[in-house]
């Protein structure tokens, strides 16, 4: 039978938040992507944090824009289980490609995860990210 748990439901538990984890992936994304680096979210308990976004994004979403659309974040993540069972493996993350930006969302249970997002320039890839991401979930 194919293993069905989520990726993070293999990982230890910890006290610190992922609003912390987020917070702390900063200097390690940055050193990944550079200037590209538009926002890092997390989501957790039905809470959203945004412990970082640039200026772009902050002119252009409001917070209410932005919890929004962490909102509907989380609501997919309930689907992965069921993801994971049609492939018979843990889903790493998802990557959503638009126009001018790239949103990387690395679950890490059913309801929580951890989002980064980045100019769509071409030059990063987004394995990266996601690497960074759960090296930063795995380790709290």
């Amino acid at each position: 039978m194919a293993d069905t748990s989520t990726s993070a439901e293999r990982r230890t538990d910890s006290d610190r938040s992922l609003a912390d984890v987020a917070r702390e992936s900063k200097p390690a994304l940055t050193d990944s992507v550079g200037d590209t680096l538009v926002g890092i979210a997390a989501y957790e308990n039905g809470e959203y944090s945004v412990p970082y976004r640039d200026s772009s994004a902050s002119a252009q979403y409001t917070t209410a824009d932005i919890t929004a659309i962490l909102e509907n974040i989380q609501l997919e993540g309930m689907g992965i289980r069921a993801y994971e069972g049609h492939h018979g493996q843990a889903l790493r993350a998802t990557v959503r490609v638009y126009e001018e930006t790239v949103t990387v969302v690395v679950p890490v249970t059913e309801t929580t995860g951890l989002v980064a997002v980045l100019q769509n320039d071409g030059a990063h890839d987004p394995y990266d990210v996601i690497q960074t991401l759960e090296d930063a979930a795995f380790e709290r």
